[in-house]
């Protein structure tokens, strides 16, 4: 049987391709999982195709995967999770994977918030630097929103984004609300390494 793994916030194809090798020097062989990007650029997807004509790739949001209920053993998401409404997006996880299917996805700590808001208030124009402080204060203040009530917002300026940070706590307790057990936020290094946002990752199941 041929397990289906769905990449949500795939961009370019890469984390599934390091997804793959992971596996394979796991003992998992590639033949024995179908692999699957999810992404909302169009573009990027097409540059993914080129690179990886072996994946498959749908162009949509997280928050509405285009999926049957139960219909997939795995999902990951090494990049775009945080630039979502992480609790629609968790609820929409747990409802493509089959029962006792696996989450793995990465994260965003406050530290790579901090981090990018000193990056982007030390260049550029005072106009460009008096935007990015007001995007990065929406992101700390939609992390707060997520740790203490459970929800996310989109900037109120642009509503097409959404983005927030996560914390250690309010992920697992966003897991649990979403319907997913055996949550394991072990995996949680604040310390930023750019481009990597530091290396908190969460994994849970969906039991029943």
């Amino acid at each position: 049987m041929i397990a289906r793994v769905l990449d949500v916030g795939c961009g370019s194809g890469q984390s599934l391709a390091e997804d793959v090798a992971a596996r394979e020097s796991q003992g998992v062989p590639t033949a024995c999982r179908q692999l699957i990007g999810v992404d909302i650029d169009f573009e990027a997807l097409r540059t993914a195709k080129q690179l990886y004509p072996q994946f498959y790739f749908v162009c949509a949001r997280g928050e509405l995967l285009p999926f049957r209920t139960a219909s997939v053993e795995e999902v990951i998401s090494r990049i775009a999770i945080p630039y979502m409404n992480i609790p629609v997006t968790l609820r929409e996880m747990r409802r493509v994977l089959k029962i006792k299917g696996e989450l793995r996805i990465k994260l965003h700590p406050l530290s790579y918030t901090w981090s990018e808001l000193m990056t982007e208030l030390r260049s550029g124009p005072l106009s460009q630097r008096l935007k990015n402080l007001v995007y990065r204060l929406y992101v700390i203040a939609n992390g707060l929103t997520l740790h203490f009530a459970g929800f996310n917002f989109r900037f109120p300026l642009a509503r097409r984004r959404c983005e927030s940070f996560q914390s250690q706590s309010g992920i697992s307790r966003a897991l649990a609300a979403a319907g997913f057990e055996d949550i394991d936020t072990s995996c949680w290094v604040t310390k930023i390494r750019r481009p990597h946002a530091g290396n908190c990752r969460a994994i849970a199941t969906r039991r029943d």
